[in-house]
């Protein structure tokens, strides 16, 4: 800006330097020529006065004096051109002047803005250098970790190197071995043969034990007899003789009434209130039936068998019914597509009363383990 500044100086300078010397030069001609014309016209005048008007030479100064007067206006024409002309370049040096000043503001507002630009650009710049060098102290520390990590993982594969070592030498130790058992196999092919074939032959009994064991296993069968029982309390009148295993003996067509009578064969609690009778199946069985054979040695005005009324009826803990009037016979069966799985057999009189029975008949499928039931 400040070249520009000076460029236009420099050249409006020069404009006004060159039109005041031209100025200059055409009133110094202008002045010479008005002395020169003074001077032809005094000279016109003393001629004028010493020699005769009728003179041969008369007609030659009124000549000259018109030449110099016509040179003169052509001086004076030429110097009010170049007064103009001076105006003129004057103005132009003005205005190229004003259009320096102008150019120079500009110039000016450019150079702050390009300060401002330039404080900007420094502050960015700084920013970033910061936020590269926070950058490059991360990336530093990152590079520290990852040499220690290059370090561990080194050590791990030297270890690893041993490990493969070692696992190499019991390669071929195995190796050695399985070349053994394989000249043992060759030199025993014949014994090997003898026991597959004891093997396929062991497969097919084996085969055969499950499909009977399935058979057996879906056959409903009675599985309460001469398992083991208990009950609440036992009745000791007449000498005792009232077990509870008498439930499960195989006797239940006939009882006397008589009770010191040894074919007396029923089981027998106290005259109180929940008096239970259980039977214990011995495993896991699939209930289908349970008969009751209820207890025939009295009459009127009490019947023995109303005594059972009230009694509940449980396969483990599912309720297979409840005896709700006095019958010598009770059967509850269990619907086929109610599959009921047991370990037990529970009879539950929760009124008080006796509870004695002849006989108690479970029948049902099985045994089965916890994850082998199917229905």
């Amino acid at each position: 800006s400040s070249g520009i500044n000076a460029e236009y100086g420099d050249s409006s300078v020069q404009l006004i330097s060159i039109g005041v010397s031209r100025y200059q030069q055409t009133m110094l001609r202008l002045v010479v020529v008005v002395v020169v014309f003074e001077c032809l016209a005094a000279q016109d005048t003393s001629v004028s006065l010493s020699k005769d008007p009728a003179s041969s030479d008369k007609d030659a100064v009124p000549d000259t004096l018109y030449d110099v007067r016509e040179e003169a206006r052509l001086i004076r024409e030429e110097a009010q051109q170049m007064r103009s002309d001076a105006y003129d370049t004057m103005s132009k040096a003005f205005q190229v002047k004003e259009e320096a000043l102008a150019s120079r503001e500009e110039a000016m507002e450019e150079r702050s803005e390009l300060q401002l630009s330039i404080v900007e650009t420094l502050s960015l710049l700084r920013g970033q250098a910061t936020a590269t060098s926070l950058y490059l102290q991360e990336i530093r520390n990152t590079l520290n970790s990852v040499t220690g990590r290059i370090g561990e993982v080194e050590g791990k594969v030297d270890s690893l190197g041993e490990r493969l070592a070692a696992l190499e030498g019991a390669m071929e130790v195995s190796v050695e071995k399985s070349n053994t058992v394989q000249e043992m196999v060759e030199s025993n092919g014949d014994l090997i043969t003898g026991v597959r074939s004891e093997v396929q032959a062991n497969r097919l009994m084996t085969a055969s034990i499950k499909s009977r064991q399935e058979v057996l296993m879906s056959e409903v069968r009675l599985i309460s007899l001469y398992k083991m029982t208990d009950q609440s309390t036992m009745n000791l009148g007449g000498g005792g003789g009232h077990g509870s295993d008498l439930a499960v003996d195989g006797q239940f067509v006939y009882s006397h009434w008589a009770p010191d009578t040894p074919v007396r064969t029923i089981t027998h609690t106290l005259n109180t209130a929940d008096q239970k009778l259980w039977i214990d199946l011995g495993g896991l069985f699939r209930i289908h039936r349970v008969k009751i054979w209820n207890a025939r040695h009295c009459g009127t005005p009490w019947p023995c068998r109303d005594r059972f009324v009230g009694t509940h009826v449980y396969a483990g803990e599912r309720l297979l019914g409840v005896a709700t009037s006095g019958e010598f016979i009770y059967d509850y069966k269990v619907a086929e597509d109610d599959a009921t799985y047991a370990r037990s057999v529970t009879l539950h009189q929760v009124r008080a009363m006796y509870l004695h029975v002849s006989e108690v008949q479970v029948w049902g499928t099985g045994p089965f383990s916890e994850d082998d039931k199917f229905a």
